[in-house]
């Protein structure tokens, strides 16, 4: 079926023909019309699904990616995919779609990525609903897993290729899971070690997974838990175990993620059965292994050894002869019930014969990855309860599970609905369940057990929260929390994020955990922000309380502010003196006679928020505090200090808003004393104040009058000072008051309820009504019972209700309410009239209509109705109630009148209407209805004071525990600026208790630390040191954890501040005398490992490490007990032995600390590769040196037992590989030559190796061994090295034939080896091959494998399936070989040493030797096809076609602004495909006419599109080099290295345009000469930059015109719209380069020469040198003047006159050049001077000449035929040096003439 119509209309820019034709594809696959196989070769479908997202509207998502994720399960699909870039393309797009399409992305990226090696033969059947597997043929079994992935989205990884096993390696893990679950301890225990040190190891860590027994007896054992005897513990190793293994699967896993070791064909382990080879394979290798090991050094006690170990655990037929003995280092002590056997004789025993496999039931009944992470999360986080050393191995069990858990589960396991994601699920919730139960555990212990106890529980507490923290982070994202987060565990989120000691260890992961409360608990959420907004105003209020007392100039209004958050958080730490700073500063702020309003306004705030705060302690000490300050300034003691300006304190009370605070509220609360000192204070403190001063108080005063008269008496201080204010008599007549405001005063006192202040009150305006300045005003004198009756004028019974009606709308006109007030107030109306009108307005003021009459009737009669008028007016209006107060004869007009009390009420208190009205239209103070006597209802305001700030609740916090304590750590640790000082009494309920305390202290890590050292210090026995080394490790495991968080205090720098070496010192200077001195050392050693690998992993190198000094010296020290030692064992130290101690405990501890020593080892030689401390350097040598020593004398031990003791064997090897991995490690021993050791080094190794690779057949298929064999080997590889190094005699060609006998002979085996395996070996052959002795021993060592050394490696480099790796290593040993030097026929071959390669045709039975056998391989191999396949389909698919998201695509950026997935697979391809390209350029070398042609052809036609894209990135890095060069350069040190990418861009840009006129195109379209230019003032700075530039415009601008106008600025290469100048072009610059001053043979200023000449060659840039006069410079070149000196001189003046002279012959070629010449006065006759001497200066003339035009120039300047005839002769003699110099080098840019063969007389 043609299916390209259809995939055309895929990529069809309507929507609607998009989408037909993908439902058109995908219904024809439903249907099985098609199959995946018909599609998978259609490029373009692969084009158009990815280009499918890059349209603005994109439908179909998720079956386009569907589409793609069943195509990429297609071996060629897949393929196809990884050369159009899906990679890059899907990398970018995964973050901008939804998740549940992120992980069909993954999916696919996980196929393109790793999955084709998983299943070589499957056979995808496409479905749009469930997807099923097919399998071809019998020996390849498809694990159920495998199809549940493609269901199950929730898995990131699922399971490992499947791995059979041999009989022998089965009956290994069946006895292994039969002792784990045996009711001996001791074996159980046993079993364990020999997991961890051997069998895991030897195997793949997968194989646990994939037959889960022992997994699940490991379980089994963590669920039994700790115990009360000695086999309680047993579970401490099987924790050992499950994190070995989690180490291992990291390991395994990162392996078939390592684009490095990818290949395509089935892993050799992966068959790695018996059932899978046949009898002859075996025999062939049974056969082909004999010979080499007979011939080599064969061990002499393995020949004739016929037993075969039961359970591996590398206990061998010597060691059952030595049972009885004691060797604790030879790995596991053995059940009396078995029998131990050797490594040699597994083919020879008869093991139980076990059945053949069901495989297919076992894929299904395996574990895949992520089921075995939350397995052992589950069963291990209930030991989080134990003591400090179990939850520290607990703890480093779940932070490397965790890390496993993120690689195999993504956060879609929350909405995947199968049932293994739903099982991961509940395996999940049950996890973060039990870490609730742990953390409530941890956070509830009781006060009352031992504060050693208490801090255990506290770190115990913080480590369990840091991994909840980072579990929930990787599994949970905080949106899925709500529905997933178990109660308890929510709770314990809770309590963490209140945990104010955390908060400060690690901020960012406590927000982390509030983003998750937010999510889950709302009210507890509210809860937490409450308690942190108090905490922060406890914090302000300490900062406040230190910066106002801090000396020196200070931030005003940032004090003012922390106060008010001080004052704010009163309620909760209640600490009063911060009350007196605020009033003092309130007073200091207003002092100034020019004073900031802004601080004014804001300190007032603060004071009124203090007057007015709701808590009584917080208002009384503000009261006693103002109290205080107003005494110091307005105290009689102020009198005798004649201080003028000492009352300028009490100046910020002088406010109205002040006095109004104290009046209306002070004086009625129960401060009311203290505000009545205030107040009297003031009123009698005239004669303390200044004048202004004292106007300001009384301009202050007035407003709030009507309130302080509320309290005026005839009994108080205050009260007669309040009478006083009204008194109009002669001794008050001073006042300031006006007239007016006293009369108001007085009469207000009418209506106070007190009888006798209103009886003085009418005795102060009784005057008034009596006499009058005007006699038409004046009364009679009123009698003694009208004056009785005053006081009581105003007291009614009950008040009247004067609002009026305004429910009704008036129906009367404006212009009707006229016309009555123009009756009133008319001359000529009579007097009824005018009664009636009056009345009617007052009935029409009732209403809405208000008009505004101010007048005074004096017609008694219209008195009634006229002052009803003014009532409802006043009431209405209170502008007019304002005006009218003012107006003293309005006042004692109406108090004349008897009925006009409720007008006469509203004037006197109108003056508290001006700022506190609320909206009500006449309203008054809350306070004044209890002090006067309102004879009328009036509403009230201010019941409370405005300035009275709510509280926020704190009584349930301060009850709720969790909250309260969180408030007690934040206060003193904000007191004390952390907890390093702790305590003082504050508030009663914040004080810390002694529990508190030692939590606090737990976490600050410089004081937990400081206790740990401390303790170690003063220890007084064993136990006590292990408890504080147990929390050291704890707390450094606790940083890793935490990573990617930053903690405040990182533990290694912490300690790194404390002297904590000497603490430990002690320890490592003393032998172990018995097993709790051993079992200590393991504790101590187990710390200095885990904080040294800190050290190594986070830290960046030192150039002064005091801790790597210390314990190299410490190592190194020949007085005291080196550790180096005890690598030999303990027991051999010791002369005498403890009685009374169990042996086996013993053996456990001695291997613990073989452990934990050669671990630590490996460790500091890590520290040692990457540290800069030259000390440090100088101690590395011995200590390689000797370590190396000691690990030779434990391998080479002479009991049998020791040496075959699997657990120390693999521990030696691994310690070997760290040692020999380090240069020069042998140089430093005193006892041993290099090569000695070396020597011995290879010996012991060949031994091990020949022990494990004796009699094949059964043997060589399991894995039991193979890790020591591959350790071997990758020691030997080091050795190789070291050798070559230190070892170039003639005794290491015998070494070196040793090693060959072991490295490529064993490969020809390889197809049996692990990939690892097969690198390591070819990488020693590629060391042996790069001397040529190595390669001799290896050619020899190779005579018997089948096709030889070259066919060989020949294959395995062209093996398109096999890793990248190890075909880069075949090319390295193919390019030594073709070093050697290589006989090149028959004849040659004879008298050749070198023999090789060899080929011998069996037909013909004609051998070829050297170069023709060489070619014959090549031929055969079809090499060139092969390499041009290759670099077509990497360089091709990978580096030039990429689809790339459009810019404005909904799916996402660039490509160049995202990271590719894929740069590991980049790097590696990269570097194969160099050494690939380096053996041809060999090849090129060796026989260029044989290898040119074929090269060429493979190569020739894939250069071009390479090299544009390559000049194209050139470019745009030297364009990005320039930006950050711009933003860098401040920075000198990162110039420089800006300035090398520069040197190594030009390079390669230069060698790209040689000779190529379409790569030049190429360089100007992408505006090469603008990059430079713009580069240039840098370049300028850096000669060897300048240099390598200047060569590459050179190499440009030769024979391309384009090119060199670009330089001047007037090319196509411009950007367009851009505006070029020639004072700014490249040439211009050029021209100053080569007009400058130089050195003499100044290689720069000749390049620019060079480049001039060439530039002439364009008319434009010609113009440009005329512009400029260049020209005119050469006639100022200094000229030898003795004419017979040779042109050869070197002197400046004849090399820079030889420079212009080479310009001036490119310049004469065309007519306007010559023009340019003739006009330089002199330059004729100077040229002529030098003819003779010079030959440029003869081929400039000979040009001038060769124009007609010239010559009757060249003759009016003075050219004699004599000179014509000097010059004749001069070019004669140049034509015959000419002939007899045929190989002279010329320019880029020839500059022959072209008439040379004329003479010059023939010219004229």
């Amino acid at each position: 079926m043609d299916l390209s119509s259809i995939i055309r209309k895929m990529g069809h820019s309507l929507v609607e023909i998009r989408a037909r034709a993908l439902k058109s594809i995908l219904c024809k696959l439903d249907l099985s019309l098609i199959s995946v196989h018909d599609i998978v070769q259609e490029k373009m479908l692969f084009v158009y699904l990815l280009e499918w997202f890059n349209f603005p509207e994109v439908p179909m998502k998720e079956e386009a990616l569907e589409l793609l994720l069943t195509l990429s399960k297609h071996p060629s699909a897949a393929q196809m995919l990884r050369d159009v870039g899906a990679v890059d393309f899907l990398t970018q797009l995964s973050p901008n779609v939804e998740p549940s399409l992120r992980a069909v992305i993954d999916g696919t990226l996980d196929q393109l990525f790793h999955l084709p090696e998983l299943l070589p033969s499957r056979v995808v059947v496409y479905s749009h609903g469930p997807r099923s597997t097919s399998s071809k043929g019998d020996s390849c079994f498809i694990p159920l897993c495998y199809i549940e992935h493609e269901s199950v989205r929730c898995l990131k990884f699922s399971v490992f290729p499947w791995l059979t096993l041999t009989n022998t390696d089965r009956h290994i893990l069946s006895s292994n899971e039969n002792s784990l679950g045996s009711s001996n301890p001791n074996l159980v225990r046993t079993t364990c070690e020999l997991l961890c040190d051997v069998i895991m190891q030897d195997f793949p860590a997968e194989i646990f997974l994939q037959r889960p027994g022992i997994v699940k007896s490991l379980l089994s054992l963590l669920r039994l838990g700790p115990g009360k005897e000695e086999s309680g513990y047993i579970y401490l190793s099987a924790l050992s175990c499950l994190r070995q293994l989690c180490v291992g699967l990291r390991r395994r896993l990162r392996f078939h993620q390592d684009p490095s070791f990818y290949s395509a064909k089935q892993d050799p382990v992966s068959q790695n059965s018996s059932f899978s080879y046949t009898q002859e394979v075996l025999g062939t290798q049974r056969s082909g292994a004999s010979s080499p090991g007979s011939e080599c050094s064969p061990r002499p006690s393995l020949v004739g050894r016929t037993s075969q170990r039961a359970r591996g655990d590398g206990q061998d037929g010597d060691a059952a002869s030595n049972s009885g003995s004691s060797h604790r280092s030879g790995g596991a002590v053995q059940a009396p019930r078995q029998m131990a056997h050797s490594p040699a004789d597994v083919a020879h025993v008869e093991l139980p014969d076990l059945g053949v496999e069901d495989v297919l039931e076992l894929q299904l009944r395996q574990l895949t990855l992520a089921q075995f992470t939350v397995a052992s999360m589950e069963c291990a986080i209930p030991l989080l309860k134990t003591g400090l050393h179990a939850f520290h191995r607990v703890l480093e069990l779940l932070c490397d599970a965790v890390l496993l858990l993120g690689d195999s589960v993504c956060e879609l396991v929350w909405d995947d609905r199968s049932l293994a994601g739903m099982e991961l699920k509940e395996k999940l919730q049950t996890c973060m369940e039990l870490l609730g139960d742990i953390l409530s555990y941890h956070h509830s212990c009781s006060v009352d057990i031992p504060n050693n106890s208490q801090v255990h529980h506290r770190i115990a507490y913080i480590g369990a929260a840091i991994f909840t923290i980072k579990l929930l982070q990787t599994i949970l994202p905080p949106e899925k929390a709500s529905d997933n987060l178990p109660e308890n565990t929510a709770t314990a989120l809770f309590h963490l994020c209140l945990d104010t000691s955390l908060g400060s260890l690690l901020p960012s992961m406590q927000e982390t955990a509030v983003a998750y409360l937010e999510q889950v608990n709302s009210d507890s959420h509210e809860i937490y922000r409450r308690v942190t907004r108090a905490a922060l105003w406890m914090e302000s209020t300490c900062i406040f309380l230190r910066e106002a007392q801090a000396e020196g100039e200070k931030n005003w209004l940032e004090l003012v502010e922390l106060a008010d958050q001080a004052i704010d958080g009163l309620p909760f730490h209640q600490h009063l003196p911060i009350i007196k700073e605020c009033v003092h500063i309130c007073s200091y702020l207003w002092k100034f006679e020019q004073p900031s309003p802004l601080l004014q306004t804001e300190s007032q705030k603060l004071l009124l928020k203090l007057l007015a705060h709701p808590l009584l302690p917080v208002k009384t000490e503000t009261y006693e505090c103002t109290l205080n300050l107003v005494k110091d300034c307005l105290g009689i003691q102020n009198a005798t200090r004649q201080e003028p300006g000492a009352c300028a304190g009490v100046i910020f009370l002088l406010h109205h808003r002040v006095l109004y605070e104290i009046s209306t509220f002070g004086l009625q609360d129960s401060v009311n004393a203290l505000a009545k000192d205030i107040l009297l204070f003031l009123l009698k403190g005239r004669l303390m104040m200044t004048a202004s001063a004292w106007d300001r108080f009384n301009e202050a005063l007035y407003p709030v009058m009507p309130i302080l008269q509320g309290y005026a008496s005839t009994e108080e201080s205050l009260g007669n000072c309040v009478l006083l204010i009204s008194d109009m008599s002669d001794m008050a007549r001073d006042s300031v008051f006006p007239s007016t405001a006293k009369l108001k005063a007085a009469l207000r006192l009418l209506f106070t309820k007190q009888p006798a202040v209103r009886i003085a009150a009418v005795q102060q305006f009784l005057p008034h009504l009596t006499g009058s300045d005007d006699s038409n005003t004046a009364r009679p004198k009123l009698d003694q019972q009208m004056i009785a009756s005053l006081p009581n004028l105003f007291c009614l019974k009950n008040p009247l209700d004067i609002t009026l009606d305004t429910s009704k709308k008036s129906v009367l006109k404006v212009e009707s309410v006229e016309k009555l007030f123009s009756i009133l107030y008319s001359d000529m109306v009579d007097i009824t009239l005018k009664r009636s009108a009056a009345e009617q307005l007052s009935v029409v003021l009732q209403g809405e209509i208000s008009v505004k009459a101010i007048f005074i009737v004096r017609f008694d009669c219209l008195l009634e109705p006229c002052v009803c008028i003014l009532r409802k007016l006043v009431y209405a209006d209170p502008s007019l109630r304002h005006s009218l107060a003012q107006r003293q004869l309005l006042l004692l007009t109406l108090l004349r009148v008897l009925n006009i009390a409720l007008c006469f009420v509203a004037t006197f208190f109108t003056s508290l209407s001006l700022k506190h009205l609320t909206d009500n239209i006449h309203s008054f103070v809350f306070n004044l209805s209890s002090r006067y006597n309102v004879p009328f209802q009036a509403a009230t305001h201010h019941a409370v004071s405005p300035y009275r700030c709510v509280l926020v609740p704190s009584s349930d916090l301060q009850t709720l525990n969790p909250a309260r304590q969180a408030l007690q750590v934040a206060w003193n640790t904000a007191w004390h600026s952390g907890i390093d000082n702790l305590l003082q009494e504050f508030h009663p309920d914040l004080k810390l208790s002694e529990t508190q305390v030692l939590w606090l202290k737990a976490v600050h890590l410089p004081t937990a630390l400081q206790d740990c050292i401390q303790a170690i210090v003063t220890a007084s026995g064993h136990s006590s040191v292990a408890s504080a080394l147990s929390r050291l490790s704890i707390y450094l495991l606790i940083d890793r954890l935490a990573f990617p968080h930053i903690p405040t205090y990182r533990c290694r720098e912490t300690l790194h501040s404390l002297s904590w070496q000497a603490a430990v010192t002690r320890f490592l200077q003393v032998r172990p005398a018995c097993v709790e001195d051993e079992r200590l050392l393991v504790g101590i050693i187990a710390f200095l490992n885990a904080y040294f690998t800190q050290i190594h992993t986070e830290f960046a190198a030192d150039s002064e490490d005091e801790d790597l000094r210390w314990i190299l010296e410490l190592l190194l020290n020949q007085d005291a007990v080196s550790l180096l030692n005890l690598l030999l064992g303990v027991e051999n130290q010791t002369s005498t032995k403890s009685t009374g101690e169990h042996q086996e405990v013993k053996n456990h501890v001695s291997q613990r600390l073989q452990r934990e020593l050669t671990h630590f080892f490996k460790t500091l030689l890590r520290c040692l590769s990457h540290t800069t401390d030259r000390l440090c350097l100088a101690l590395a040598g011995p200590f390689k040196s000797q370590l190396a020593v000691r690990l030779l004398q434990s391998l080479r031990v002479s009991d049998a037992p020791r040496f075959y003791g699997l657990p120390n064997l693999e521990r030696t090897l691994q310690g070997m590989i760290s040692v020999t991995a380090q240069p020069g490690w042998s140089s430093h021993c005193p006892d041993l030559e290099p090569s000695s050791l070396c020597s011995k080094y290879l010996s012991g190794l060949l031994e091990v190796i020949s022990s494990f690779y004796v009699e094949w057949s059964g043997n060589s298929l399991s894995f039991m061994g193979k890790g020591v064999t591959k350790n071997a080997v990758i020691c030997l590889l080091h050795l190789s090295h070291e050798m070559m190094s230190e070892n170039k005699d003639k005794a290491s060609v015998n070494i070196l034939h040793f090693i060959s006998v072991f490295s490529l002979p064993r490969f020809k085996r390889g197809f049996i080896l692990s990939c690892q395996v097969r690198f390591a070996s070819l990488s020693l052959g590629a060391a042996l091959s790069s001397m040529p002795s190595g390669c001799q021993a290896l050619c020899a060592s190779c005579q018997n494998i089948s096709g030889g050394l070259w066919g060989t490696l020949l294959n395995i480099l062209l093996d398109q399936q096999e890793s990248s790796m190890v075909r880069r290593e075949a090319a390295f040993i193919l390019q030594n070989l073709l070093v050697m030097p290589m006989p090149a026929n028959a004849e040659e071959a004879k008298d050749s040493h070198w023999q090789h390669p060899c080929v011998r045709d069996e037909v013909s039975g004609v051998s070829l030797v050297g170069l023709p056998a060489l070619q014959a391989l090549l031929y055969h191999c079809q090499y060139f096809q092969h390499v041009g396949l290759s670099a077509s389909s990497c360089y091709c698919g990978r580096y030039t076609f990429y689809i790339q998201p459009r810019v404005g695509s909904h799916c996402g950026p660039r490509l160049q602004e995202s990271a590719s997935s894929d740069a590991g697979t980049r790097d590696v391809v990269c570097m194969c495909w160099v050494d690939v390209f380096m053996l041809l350029a060999t090849l090129v070398k060796r026989d260029g006419s044989a290898a040119h042609p074929s090269v060429c052809a493979a190569l020739g036609r894939h250069w071009r599109a390479f090299a544009a894209g390559l000049i194209d990135t050139c470019v745009e890095q030297l364009k990005q080099t320039h930006t950050q060069l711009h933003l860098e350069s401040v920075r000198p040190s990162k110039a420089s290295h800006r300035k090398k990418v520069i040197k190594l861009t030009v390079e390669i840009l230069r060698s790209a345009l040689y000779c190529n006129d379409e790569c030049k195109v190429v360089a100007t379209d992408a505006h090469l000469t603008q990059a430079l230019n713009a580069l240039w003032p840098w370049l300028l700075l850096d000669d060897a930059t300048m240099e390598a530039v200047l060569e590459l415009l050179c190499v440009y601008t030769a024979n391309c015109t384009t090119a060199c106008s670009s330089l001047c600025g007037s090319g196509p290469g411009l950007v367009p719209g851009s505006k070029s100048s020639s004072t700014s072009s490249l040439m211009h610059s050029v021209m100053k380069l080569a007009s400058a001053l130089a050195p003499d043979n100044s290689i720069i200023q000749n390049l620019a020469f060079s480049l001039l000449a060439n530039l002439v060659m364009s008319r434009d840039c010609r113009c440009l040198l005329q512009k400029n006069n260049f020209l005119q410079a050469f006639l100022s070149v200094p000229v030898p003047k003795a004419a017979g000196v040779k042109a050869t001189s070197v002197s400046s003046g004849w090399s820079l006159l030889g420079l212009w002279l080479r310009l001036l012959a490119s310049l004469s070629f065309t007519e306007d050049g010559q023009q340019s010449i003739l006009r330089l006065t002199g330059a004729l006759e100077l040229l002529a001077d030098l003819a003779p001497h010079r030959r440029h200066a003869l081929l400039t003339l000979q040009n001038l000449c060769f124009c007609p035009a010239n010559k009757s120039h060249i003759i009016a300047n003075g050219m004699e035929v004599k000179q014509g005839l000097h010059l004749g002769i001069a070019l004669r003699d140049m034509k015959k040096r000419n002939k007899r110099s045929k190989g002279e080098v010329h320019l880029p840019r020839v500059t022959l003439s072209r008439s040379s063969s004329y003479e010059l007389v023939d010219l004229f």
